[in-house]
């Protein structure tokens, strides 16, 4: 029997490490986030809870409770400031989310409800 082995072309050979090299960036990239979202929920934790489970101040909802796509866009106004809250909570949000950017929100909100599992 012979064992056919089909030698890979030039452009053949450097797609797969191409694809090798976009696999690896994507796994660290994301693994990233997950650390920064980690030390970004720290600044969180005093009003809202470890698991986001707490009312903080009396006013604003469990972030617990909230479905993903709501967190975000909470997340999206306090960062433009277009939230209906007070402007003395919108400062103090915005000094505690201040490397958050809006393109991060959506996995930041993924990240904060993963925590009540």
């Amino acid at each position: 029997m012979y064992k056919y082995k089909k030698k890979l072309s030039s452009v053949e050979q450097r797609f797969g490490v191409l694809k090798k090299v976009i696999l690896l960036i994507a796994i660290t990239s994301t693994s990233s986030f997950a650390i920064e979202s980690e030390k970004l929920y720290k600044h969180c934790v005093v009003c809202h809870g470890e698991k986001g489970n707490r009312k903080a101040i009396k006013r604003s909802p469990q972030l617990s409770l909230l479905k993903e796509n709501e967190l975000s866009l909470s997340l999206k106004k306090i960062l433009d400031g277009s939230t209906p809250l007070y402007k003395n909570y919108i400062a103090m949000h915005k000094v505690k989310l201040k490397n958050l950017s809006l393109e991060d929100t959506d996995e930041f909100a993924k990240y904060i409800i993963n925590l009540k599992n």
